[in-house]
């Protein structure tokens, strides 16, 4: 899947009313998920609500990935805090035994996720994330000024459909 403004399904991720700035997002997710190695480049805000996306996630849902993300960041910068890291890191990776997923606070607006195989060299895929994020960097700053602006971007339906992904995912539990 190759999304563009609304790329994902309507009302499933933020719809950027600036054109310029979801085309560059998406310009550096497609150059991140092809020069990096990466099977599918998500990028969501701080809360999970998907922004865009580039290449295939295969059997995963990106909305649910981006969502779960979010939380995990939040997660583990809290768990280092309570250990009394005053600066917690801005990267984790969860290493698979098929696929890896690289998880990166992008300013402190977008989490930046990479899907890659497990045959993929880390050091390549870490090289080209951290170059995504600097280049991600002043974007976070124009998107903050559109959320102020606009008071919120997200879709109205965003709670409900996280709220049916996590359902359908944890529902047999």
């Amino acid at each position: 899947m190759n999304a563009g403004v609304g790329g994902v399904e309507m009302g499933r991720q933020i719809v950027l009313p600036d054109e310029e700035l979801a085309s560059q997002i998406g310009e550096i997710l497609g150059e991140l998920r092809a020069r990096g190695q990466a099977d599918c480049a998500i990028l969501a805000d701080m809360s999970g609500q998907l922004i865009e996306i580039r290449g295939e996630a295969e059997g995963a849902d990106p909305v649910l990935v981006a969502a779960l993300a979010a939380g995990e960041l939040s997660a583990m910068n809290e768990l280092a805090r309570q250990i009394g890291d005053r600066s917690p890191s801005r990267c984790f990776l969860h290493e698979g035994e098929r696929r890896r997923l690289y998880i990166c606070d992008v300013s402190g607006t977008f989490v930046l996720i990479v899907i890659f195989s497990a045959d993929a060299p880390v050091g390549l895929v870490r090289l080209f994330v951290r170059r995504a994020a600097e280049r991600l960097a002043p974007l976070a700053n124009r998107f903050e000024e559109l959320v102020r602006k606009d008071g919120s971007i997200l879709g109205a339906d965003f709670s409900t459909a996280l709220s049916e992904e996590l359902d359908r995912a944890f529902g047999g539990m």
